[in-house]
């Protein structure tokens, strides 16, 4: 372990998710008709570990980064297919899904840890996809540097301390909110080192000197986020730009680019019944203020400029608060992207709408999941109506924008026959940009422990969504198993655009 009572040297290793799908080759990712959404999964960089690196940077610790996928395939020669015409059901022949480039990452792994002797290795787990692969990761990690102390984090991490710790590789885990934890925990690590008094370090999870695991008690989250660096202040450090620009030349339309995209809260006060953040935010939100959110603009603006100019705002909660939206409007027209956002249907009423008109936005997306009204009142907990919904989106576009919406194919209890009617009614409105995604739940929401109580273990296993998953497919009374269930979406989807 690293000697007490000097700075400690931190080498976060990024682009882990990326890797991950590129050792696994998850069924169907890896078919051609999913190369948008996989080569954005292989270049967006892990955003929480970015939240971390600045923070931690700006306090003046000692980091380094690692992205596995990103610091090796810089071109975007290796993200295109190497036939043209393909069929959409065929299977991927880009150079990144080759031997190669997993030779070329791992060798470049192996170095990277070599060349930064860590003294103390991070390493986020947030994506429940493929989070057993993660798991494996920190074993290899653990290889890769035994003298460092290891520390996972993220959403997964969060919701699964226990199972990490009981890996054996991990030696903490940072539980929530993790920016005050892990300096603390630095900190502490350099006063004290293997002998640390770790027990008031809130929000982490260690052992103690006899290997007994000790959860600390959960962090009171930050009132103030504007004392956090915004994530691009670490751009370099996590080749944002070259992520940009891959992602602008393969795909120049997509949603929340690198560079070109921000979370302006933390949190939702909503209680929807498959969604993670309740468990992970306490249905508790805070925000950035506008001069927060003009300096990150300012910062994108200037530094990201390949392709069409465009910005995405990624919380749903951005119309929420009235004042800090007319302000907040006030500070996107001195930028001329065109803006993109989710939120609630409830909340777009026409002085909201006509603000987001002034302001450059083009689209509007919408969680719908459901235009069945007792769906959404007594499983989804949406505190909206299907009426609601399709009001919202003949405003949206009323006000020349582009309504997107998503749904949820397979909630419990909805039937086959209300999902199609949800299509017949969106080929009536006229509504195109839309897209079903069949029911997958996880640990910490609801619908998980329903579906607990609907299945044995035997089911639950032969319901994960693929060998390294922490994600399981709710495939209930209307249909007899995960791929029943997958090919009626895809079906659902094909009649919408028909």
């Amino acid at each position: 372990m690293a000697s007490a009572k000097r700075k400690l040297r931190a080498l976060i290793v990024s682009d882990a998710w990326g890797f991950g799908l590129l050792e696994t080759r998850p069924h169907p990712l890896w078919q051609v008709r999913y190369w948008a959404i996989r080569n954005k999964a292989l270049l967006v960089p892990e955003y929480g570990a970015m939240y971390i690196a600045a923070f931690l940077k700006g306090m003046g610790v000692d980091i380094e980064v690692t992205n596995l996928v990103v610091d090796v395939c810089d071109q975007e020669s290796w993200f295109k297919e190497a036939q043209e015409g393909m069929p959409d059901d065929a299977l991927s022949t880009a150079p990144i899904g080759g031997e190669e480039a997993l030779r070329l990452m791992r060798e470049n792994l192996e170095k990277a840890v070599k060349r930064a002797q860590p003294d103390v290795v991070l390493f986020p787990i947030s994506i429940y996809y493929i989070a057993l692969h993660a798991r494996e990761m920190l074993k290899r990690l653990r290889a890769l540097a035994p003298e460092a102390y290891l520390v996972a984090g993220g959403v997964y991490s969060t919701l699964h301390p226990e199972e990490i710790m009981e890996d054996g590789a991990a030696d903490f885990v940072v539980r929530g909110e993790g920016e005050w934890t892990t300096l603390e925990l630095l900190r502490a690590l350099e006063t004290g080192g293997k002998d640390a008094d770790l027990s008031a370090v809130a929000g982490l999870t260690w052992r103690d000197g006899n290997g007994v695991v000790v959860h600390n008690p959960e962090r009171e989250r930050e009132r103030n986020l504007d004392l956090f660096p915004h994530i691009y202040t670490v751009s370099d450090e996590f080749a944002v730009e070259t992520r940009h620009r891959i992602l602008k030349s393969l795909n120049p339309l997509d949603d929340y680019i690198p560079g070109g995209g921000f979370l302006t809260s933390r949190g939702c006060p909503e209680e929807c019944t498959f969604c993670l953040d309740p468990a992970v935010w306490k249905r508790k939100t805070r925000f950035h203020s506008p001069s927060y959110v003009r300096e990150v603009l300012a910062y994108c603006w200037e530094r990201f400029t390949a392709g069409e100019r465009s910005f995405y705002f990624g919380d749903a909660t951005f119309a929420l608060n009235r004042p800090r939206l007319k302000a907040l409007l006030q500070t996107v027209r001195e930028f001329p992207f065109t803006y993109h956002i989710q939120t609630r249907a409830d909340s777009l009423v026409p002085e909201v709408l006509e603000g987001l008109r002034e302001s450059g936005f083009g689209s509007v997306a919408i969680g719908a999941e459901s235009l069945d009204d007792r769906i959404l009142r007594e499983v989804v907990r949406k505190r909206t109506t299907r009426e609601e919904i399709l009001d919202a989106v003949r405003a949206v576009r009323a006000h020349g924008m582009t309504p997107i919406l998503t749904f949820i194919a397979g909630l419990p209890g909805e039937s086959r026959a209300s999902m199609e009617r949800t299509v017949e009614i969106l080929r009536r409105e006229g509504v195109t940009e839309a897209t079903f995604f069949p029911l997958v739940v996880f640990r910490g929401t609801a619908l998980y422990r329903d579906f607990l109580a609907a299945f044995n273990e035997e089911e639950r296993e032969r319901l994960r969504l693929n060998p390294w998953s922490e994600e399981f497919c709710f495939a209930g009374e209307e249909f007899s198993s995960m791929q029943e269930l997958i090919d009626y979406t895809q079906c659902l989807n094909d009649a919408i655009r028909a």
